[in-house]
Parts: C-alpha cells; sequence; structure tokens
C-alpha cells in the first residue's frame, strides 16, 4: 500500500515526464520535418506563390539554352555577362511561366491539338518559328516553309539508321532543341489568346471613333522661336523644401523600387608598363632575326604570334593599312618591324606576290569518312556519273542527303578555305577549272566539289605576320595589386575611400545603385560576383580586391546603403523633383517677362530670346515627336488650335518657352468612316493588351516571390 500511494503521489509527475518526452518526440519529428522543409526551400532558386524551381532543374534549362547559343555561333563559348544573362533570363522565364500557366488555367485557355497543327503545318505559322534563323530562306531571308518540314522529318523519325554514328549526337540536340521551341509556340499562343481577352475588354464607341478622326483630320505647319529654361540661373528662382514634399506626396507612386545596394566602388586598369613594351619588342626583335632564316615559317609564327600563321595569298583590298604600306614598299624576302600600332607589335614578311582570283564559287558535298577504299569509289563514281548526265550539283546533292542539302557554298577565299578547311584542300580547290566536278581531300575528310565561278584575278601577297598585343606582366599586375590594397588598408571605410581616392591617383564611383538581377556593374564584365557580395554584406562592409573583365581591372567596392523594397525615400529623388519645380517657376518667368514687353512679331520675339525662327511640319493632336523638337505635348494641343498668321504665346513647355506663328492647316478630304476608325481603334487595343501581357510586372505585382538566386549565381 505504501508503494502504490507513493506512486500516486508522484502521478502528477510521472504525467509531466512522459508529456515532456512525448513532446520532445513530437518536436523532434517537426523539427525533422521542418529541416527537410527548410533543405528543400534551400535548393529551390526561386519560389512563386508557393511553388518552387529547384535549381537542378533550371540549370538543366539553362544549359539547353547556353547549347543552342553556341549553335547558332558557331560553337563560340559564351562569357561570364552573357552566361549570367542567360541564367537571368531563364529565371525571368520560369517565374512568369508559373504566374502565367495559373492564369491560362483560371481562364481556361488551352492549345488545341488542331490549334497547334495549324501553327506548325498550316495557313497560320507561329511567329516563333518564323524568327528562326534555320527556317529561313538564305536568299531572301523570308520563312520557309519546306526547310521546316524537312527539319521535322529529322526530329520526329525515330528511325536513325541511315545517320552516321557521328551525327546522332546533334540529332538528339536537335530534337531537345524541337520540344522547347514546341513549348514556346504553346506560350506564344496562350499570351495572344489572353491579350485578346484583355483588347476585348476595352470598349471602342463611336465618339471614341470620332474623336481619333478629328484629332488626325488636322495637319499643321508652323514657325516659332524657342528659348531654354537653362538660360535663366538657378539662382533666379527659388524652390522651397515644402514644395519639394508636396510633389513628392503627389508622384510617390512613381518612385516605386525594389531591393537595391548601393555602393562606391573603384576599378584600377591594369595596364602594361613601359618595361613590358620594351620586353616585347626585344622578344620581336630577337624574332625577326630567325624570320630570316626560318624553313618552317608557320611553326615559327605559331610559337611566336597572337594570331595564327595564314598559309596562303590575300588580296590587296583584304589587307590592313599597314599591310598594303609593306608590300608596296618592298619586294618578296623583305621583313619589317617590331611595328607599334594602339599597343600591338607587328612583324611582316613578304613571302610571295601572284596574279590570281581572288575567290571561287564552289558546290560542295562531304562525303561519308567510314566507307573502306572500294565503298567510296563506287560511290563517287556513282555521283560523278549522275553529274555527267547533266543532272545539276543541286538535285544531286539534294537527292544524296534528303533534301537537308544543296551543295551551294557560296563564295570563298583562299584565306576562308585554308582555316575553314585546310590548306591541302584550299590548293587543289583554287587550281581546278571551272564547272569540271572532282573529289577533293583534306587531311582529315573528303568531298565532292565543283567550281562554278572565279573572281577576275588581281594582285595578291603572301603574308607571314607575327602580332603580339602587349599586355600586364605579372610584376605590372603584383605591383598594381599591392598599389590598390595598401591604400585600402590605410583608408579601410567608406569614408575613408571616397575621401582620399583622389588624392591617392584613384577613381571612385559612389552612389551606384545595384539590383539583385544586375549582371555587371558599370559596363564592366565579369563583377556579378561584386553584386553577390554586396547584397550578402552590410552598409559599411569593404570587399576583397576582385580581378574582373578578363584581368583588365581590380575592382574594391564598399556599401554606402540599403535600400528596402518600396518606394524610394524623398533624399534620393529629390534633385530630380527640385529640378522639375525649378524649371516650371523658371518657365513661369520667362513667360511673364516676354509679356511685360508686349512684342507683336516672331522676329521681335527672337530678338528679346536671342534666338533664330525655326520651322515644323505636319503637326497633329496626335503626333509623338515634333520634328526638330521632340515630344512636346503642350504644343500638340495648343498648335492647332492657333489661328493662322498670327503670333501666339509665349507658352511654357517641358524644358522651353515657345511662340508660334501657324502658317498653313489643312483638313483631310478622307470621310469619317466609324466602321473603320473603330476597327483601327480595336487594333491598336490589341497591341497594346499584348504588349502588356509581355511586361512581366503584370502578373508579379501581387505575386509572392521569393528569389533566392543571389546563392547560386
Amino acid at each position: 500500500m505504501a508503494t502504490l500511494e507513493k506512486i500516486r503521489s508522484k502521478a502528477a509527475l510521472l504525467v509531466i515526464v512522459v508529456g515532456i518526452a512525448l513532446f520532445a518526440f513530437v518536436i523532434e519529428g517537426f523539427l525533422q520535418s521542418g529541416s527537410t522543409l527548410f533543405n528543400l526551400n534551400k535548393e529551390n532558386i526561386v519560389t512563386v506563390n508557393g511553388k518552387g524551381v529547384h535549381y537542378q532543374d533550371f540549370l538543366a534549362k539553362v544549359e539547353e539554352r547556353t547549347e543552342a547559343i553556341k549553335r547558332n555561333n558557331n560553337g563560340r563559348s559564351t562569357s561570364d555577362d552573357e552566361q549570367n544573362q542567360i541564367r537571368q533570363i531563364i529565371l525571368n522565364e520560369s517565374i512568369d511561366e508559373i504566374l502565367f500557366s495559373k492564369e491560362a488555367t483560371t481562364l481556361g485557355l488551352t492549345v488545341s491539338k488542331d490549334e497547334y497543327k495549324e501553327l506548325v503545318m498550316g495557313n497560320n505559322i507561329s511567329p516563333v518559328l518564323q524568327q528562326i534563323p534555320d527556317f529561313k530562306n538564305p536568299q531572301t531571308g523570308r520563312f520557309d516553309q519546306t526547310r521546316l518540314l524537312q527539319f521535322l522529318q529529322m526530329v520526329e523519325n525515330d528511325d536513325t539508321e541511315g545517320y552516321p554514328e557521328e551525327y546522332l549526337p546533334q540529332l538528339q540536340e536537335m530534337k531537345k532543341a524541337w520540344l522547347n521551341v514546341e513549348k514556346q509556340i504553346m506560350e506564344e499562343r496562350l499570351k495572344r489568346k489572353f491579350s485578346s481577352l484583355l483588347s476585348a475588354a476595352i470598349l471602342t464607341n463611336d465618339l471614341e471613333a470620332k474623336a481619333a478622326y478629328e484629332n488626325n483630320k488636322l495637319s499643321v505647319d508652323f514657325d516659332y522661336v524657342a528659348q531654354s529654361y537653362s538660360s535663366i540661373p538657378d539662382e533666379a528662382v527659388n524652390v522651397t523644401d515644402a514644395e519639394i514634399q508636396n510633389l513628392y506626396n503627389e508622384r510617390k507612386s512613381q518612385f516605386k523600387q525594389d531591393e537595391a545596394k548601393v555602393i562606391n566602388f573603384i576599378a584600377l586598369n591594369i595596364v602594361p608598363d613601359p618595361a613590358d613594351y620594351q620586353a616585347v619588342e626585344a622578344k620581336l626583335t630577337a624574332v625577326k632575326e630567325q624570320l630570316s632564316t626560318a624553313v618552317h615559317t608557320g611553326e615559327l609564327v605559331l610559337s611566336s604570334s597572337d594570331i595564327p600563321y595564314v598559309d596562303a595569298y590575300v588580296a590587296t583590298a583584304d589587307l590592313s593599312e599597314a599591310q598594303k604600306q609593306f608590300v608596296s614598299t618592298n619586294e618578296v624576302g623583305a621583313i619589317e618591324g617590331p611595328v607599334l600600332t594602339n599597343g600591338v607589335y607587328n612583324v611582316y614578311k613578304l613571302e610571295g606576290e601572284k596574279t590570281a582570283p581572288d575567290s571561287i564559287k564552289i558546290n560542295l558535298l562531304a562525303l561519308p569518312v567510314s566507307y573502306d577504299e572500294t565503298q567510296f569509289t563506287q560511290l563517287t563514281d556513282s555521283l560523278l556519273n549522275v553529274l555527267k548526265t547533266g543532272t545539276s550539283f543541286a538535285d544531286m546533292a539534294k537527292s544524296a542527303t534528303g533534301g537537308q542539302n544543296d551543295g551551294d557554298m557560296g563564295w570563298a577565299t583562299e584565306v576562308q578555305l585554308a582555316s575553314q578547311v585546310d590548306v591541302k584542300f584550299k590548293d587543289e580547290v583554287f587550281a581546278a577549272s571551272v564547272n569540271v566536278p572532282f573529289v577533293a581531300k583534306s587531311n582529315t575528310s573528303s568531298f565532292l566539289v565543283q567550281v562554278t565561278e572565279k573572281t577576275a584575278p588581281v594582285k595578291k601577297y603572301k603574308l607571314a605576320n607575327i602580332q603580339v598585343r602587349v599586355t600586364p606582366s605579372q610584376e605590372t599586375k603584383t605591383r598594381l595589386y599591392n598599389e590598390l590594397s595598401q591604400f585600402v588598408s590605410a583608408n579601410h571605410s567608406v569614408q575613408g575611400l571616397k575621401e582620399k581616392a583622389a588624392e591617392a591617383g584613384f577613381s571612385i564611383q559612389t552612389d551606384v545603385e545595384l539590383t539583385k538581377d544586375q549582371i555587371n556593374i558599370s559596363g564592366i564584365q565579369s563583377t556579378r560576383q561584386i553584386v553577390q557580395w554586396a547584397f550578402n554584406n552590410k552598409n559599411g562592409a569593404i570587399s576583397d580586391i576582385y580581378e574582373c573583365q578578363n584581368s583588365e581591372y581590380f575592382v574594391v567596392a564598399a556599401v554606402e546603403n540599403h535600400l528596402k523594397e518600396g518606394f524610394r525615400p524623398l533624399a534620393s529623388v529629390s534633385d530630380i523633383l527640385k529640378r522639375e519645380l525649378m524649371n516650371e517657376k523658371k518657365g513661369a518667368k520667362l513667360v511673364a517677362d516676354l509679356q511685360a514687353k508686349k512684342l507683336s512679331s516672331l522676329e521681335q520675339y527672337a530678338a528679346a530670346m536671342n534666338t533664330t525662327p525655326q520651322s515644323a511640319q505636319y503637326l497633329t493632336f496626335n503626333t509623338p515627336n515634333i520634328s526638330g523638337i521632340g515630344s512636346e505635348p503642350l504644343l500638340n494641343v495648343v498648335v492647332p488650335n492657333a489661328p493662322v498668321h498670327q503670333v501666339s504665346g509665349p507658352y511654357a513647355g517641358k524644358n522651353r518657352v515657345y511662340v508660334v506663328l501657324v502658317t498653313d492647316k489643312r483638313e483631310s478630304d478622307a470621310p469619317y468612316n466609324a466602321e473603320n476608325q473603330i476597327q483601327q481603334l480595336k487594333m491598336q487595343n490589341m497591341y497594346r493588351a499584348y504588349q502588356l501581357v509581355q511586361n512581366p510586372e503584370l502578373l508579379r505585382e501581387n505575386a509572392k516571390i521569393q528569389d533566392n538566386s543571389l546563392r547560386f549565381f
């Protein structure tokens, strides 16, 4: 009993202990699930209204877009800034896709299979397809549906047996690219439907149509004189803080801003010093001696020059001015240099000259590399026999490639063939007779070739050109880095950098605003990393020294301020508002001064305003920009209503005071047609609605967007 009583007395404590243990178990499970959720959010590059975009999915899209751009640029790799631009584009597309997809679903907007078929293969081809270069006729530059259909035959055919092994990866890339194009076609069509809904909601009535007709009916020619507000010193007018505050309150909605960082930064240009120039000159002077005795000139150029050796003859017209001067004053075998021009040293050797065609026009068909000698001979004999029967090269090439290629390679110079194929191929093709098809071999491939035309013979030269740009040595870079580093260490504060930079010989840019999506700073490439740094640091922080734009700059930055998302504070826009108020008061003062003089002719006003009369023609109420003036809505209103041959004004415009004299008024003879006018307004509304749909802010304004991109790039 005593034991039982003891248990009873401790029951409350037991319940508490068990309760704590149970709570600990529950909270542990909650924390674990919360941790998982937190980690998932950390892996999302952006979350839109609760829907996340995982970084790996984002990265796959970036890589796909990058590869597409490389294909369109002949394999050229993208720069750091271009890569960041691609990332930013994909990020914005991902946000807009989520928002628009939800809106389209809510509105019940879809694209049917029949619609899609019409957009791809019908009479209403999607604008997306019409803009793709691969689907345009090379001669006309216009969309060619035949080229599109040939492409679709390739990508939609799962049978790859007829394709050489080396083409299969490229075919897979084309199929992936087409899936992305399909998606763009659907999105573009949905956006047009959305814009149609918006434009249909904007009603156009007969009163509006009549007003639009009247606004364009009257056309006016006029003479005018103008005096700029800058002709009055700022001290002549007074703008109070209260006036600025009132204007700010009226305009506050115009000063909406995204989150931003304000930084100051020093960008030190990394340039070579005199010792670097001397070193390059000495090196090329030694190379010049070797050039005079070199047996293999190409190897010497390859080992000494920034540019490759060109084993080809070049027409005079294609030479630089310095090269023209050299060949015109020297014999074959002459050597000149090193010559310094714009930071680049050149050494020239004239290896030969001749008179020959500058360019040839060729048809070309690449032949399989996997065939053995017997198969290759059978194929080439067969193709040559087809041509001998009178079949054109274009028809033969189309037949051999399934319609993918007509063989027309256009015009080519020696340099182009040597660089795009090789010297062996170039020599053989330039030596060929016109309209005689033959098999030409390069060091790696074989081709069926037909030279169809040659240009008239011109003077051509073969030059060995050793070219070296003078760049900063490591010693120079180290010295510049140390100078900047020592300055930053001695003035390690935002204020210190600003106050002492000029004295130390550094140029500092102040109050530079950065947004999260900014690719670079003030046009300096590869500075996205500094944007990331700024958003991850507080006011007063000073960065490490960054090497930017292919080692052209050392950059150090300091965070001056953090601007929160919302509205720009009065202090940051005060100067803009003050200038507007000053212009208003200057305008009023100029108008009052001119009125007080009681002038009666345009010439008198011109003398008083220290200017000369100008003329403008064809002004209507709707003219957006007036010739010689620009945008000045005031004149759109007062000039059409001013009497002919009578001075009117002065009027205070945006930046100048005007006095006008209407010289002619003309009314259109076209009768008012309500139906046509309403249709025109509807078309304008549809265009405006489509432009509105393209604006990402349309759907973003009320969306909850958590942008984590700074964690990743």
